[in-house]
């Protein structure tokens, strides 16, 4: 987006109103477009020309035009190949890492590149995301994603298995979203940086229930949290503001590792605590 004025070829995120009824729409600033929407038609020359921000009256409702974020890029413009970790998910992962600008992060699994471009936004032009995936397709799709919203400068994308090893060292922090992360946990130990955290996503109680094993015998990480982000959307109408019936329930499962010094054998191996958690 350069300067107010919506140009020809842009992207335009646009909120339509109709009576109490409300929808969301990506649509492009072109000649020649036309879309149709729950208000009325908007074509893309009505659109060319005018001032972000501004309410385009349809025939029946309004149509506010907006400059797109990264959000609503990633949730309308990306291209998705299987299943994506969602913002809901992507929020909480990135703040309990507690990455920051500079850092060098891993991750791996990274699909569509939908996390990736939460984590490129955090560590900026003076960090890197080294992104590992077994599939060229998904790292095609990612990167064009990562194009999309001017992210791809800060991400290293690379085909191969981290459960085989990989050349970096002196990591941050590692993000795993993959079928089997106990197998990658051992092979990251010693890329990762003492103390640094391994945050894993994970969908069922099966890969929860092998992870925690898997931890608990290597002696490599200890627990700090596993938790499951719910999201229930409010329906907003005049007199009749609730709860929508239907929500975003399980997506998967946040484990929160840290990498400490593998521990002897014999000795107690670290599990999750439940001294000085923060208070509900």
């Amino acid at each position: 987006m350069a300067g107010n004025v919506i140009r020809e070829g842009e992207l335009v995120f646009v909120i339509v109103e109709s009576g109490e009824r409300r929808r969301q729409h990506l649509i492009k600033a072109e000649q020649g477009l036309v879309y149709s929407t729950i208000a009325g038609v908007i074509e893309g020359s009505d659109i060319i020309g005018r001032s972000w921000g501004d309410v385009l009256e349809l025939q029946a409702g309004r149509a506010y035009l907006l400059p797109p974020t990264r959000y609503e890029l990633s949730m309308y413009a990306f291209k998705r190949l299987g299943q994506v970790i969602y913002p809901k998910d992507q929020g909480y992962i990135a703040v309990i890492s507690g990455i920051r600008e500079g850092m060098r992060v891993l991750e791996a699994g990274v699909g569509s590149g939908f996390l990736t471009a939460v984590l490129a936004s955090i560590v900026g032009c003076k960090g890197k995301v080294i992104g590992y995936d077994v599939r060229e397709d998904m790292l095609e799709t990612a990167r064009r994603n990562l194009e999309l919203v001017g992210l791809l400068g800060r991400v290293d994308l690379r085909l191969g298995d981290v459960r085989e090893g990989v050349p970096d060292t002196d990591l941050d922090a590692v993000f795993l979203d993959m079928p089997d992360p106990w197998e990658a946990l051992k092979a990251l130990h010693g890329n990762l940086k003492p103390g640094a955290p391994a945050v894993v996503f994970v969908p069922t109680f099966n890969q929860l229930e092998k992870l925690y094993e898997n931890v608990v015998r290597t002696g490599m990480y200890v627990i700090e949290e596993t938790v499951e982000i719910l999201r229930r959307e409010i329906e907003v109408k005049p007199g009749a503001i609730r709860p929508f019936t239907q929500m975003v329930g399980h997506t998967g499962y946040i484990v929160l590792l840290r990498r400490i010094r593998a521990a002897s054998r014999g000795r107690a191996s670290p599990t999750q605590s439940s001294v000085g958690r923060p208070m509900a």
